[in-house]
């Protein structure tokens, strides 16, 4: 008789038990993707001809407007509001992204690899430091991105050159529909543009020293 109960009591302890786990709600959890800025295609290196004739060159950490800062991706809706995506993220700090791929442009148009980029440390005898300033970095419309800011050159720690920059990439359609992907993409153009205006400026800036 006991044996029976203790039977009854185990099953309705089940039946409830069961109960309250149907009434979890399931889990709408989803995980972000998470991407990265483009180099150039290292194809176009020109790595028979060194056009800064042995100069290195360091690439110092890049600064943003601080609405930039965050690891969403952002998309400006208005002129006065922006968006920040929760599930479109930057796998790496942007301020660090953009140097990396810049430093990675001016190497292949430059046709050197004598060269280094923030985080890492400025190779000894370091000629020439380059510095970036983002004001704006991010979709504009549904067909385009636009990148803002200005670029500076320095020498012996003394601002030699300052230029301003204004790319607007269109972003392409192919890329699935114009999703996040392609607005990476075109962002990552828009630091090609960037990078062969630096590089032309530097070239000619050399060859009249």
């Amino acid at each position: 008789m006991k044996f029976k109960t203790v039977s009854v009591i185990i099953s309705i302890l089940l039946m409830l038990l069961d109960g309250c786990v149907s009434l979890v709600p399931k889990s709408t959890h989803v995980e972000p993707t998470n991407y990265l800025l483009i180099p150039l295609d290292s194809n176009r290196s020109n790595s028979d001809s060194d056009f800064l004739n042995g100069t290195s060159f360091y690439v110092r950490q890049v600064e943003l407007a601080s609405y930039l800062e965050g690891s969403g991706l952002v998309s400006r809706t208005e002129s006065s509001k922006v968006q920040f995506s929760n599930l479109h993220r930057w796998g790496e700090p942007l301020d660090e992204g953009v140097a990396r791929v810049v430093a990675k442009n001016l190497s292949i148009v430059l046709g050197t690899l004598n060269y280094s980029a923030y985080p890492n440390r400025k190779k000894p005898l370091c000629d020439l430091e380059i510095g970036l300033y983002l004001e704006r970095f991010e979709k504009v419309s549904v067909a385009t991105v636009k990148l803002v800011g200005t670029w500076q050159l320095f020498r012996n720690n003394r601002q030699i050159h300052i230029e301003a920059l204004s790319e607007i990439i269109k972003i392409s359609s192919s890329e699935s529909g114009q999703d996040e992907t392609s607005q990476v993409t075109a962002l990552s153009q828009a630091l090609s543009k960037v990078s062969e205006l630096i590089a032309s400026s530097l070239v000619r800036r050399l060859e009249t020293e």
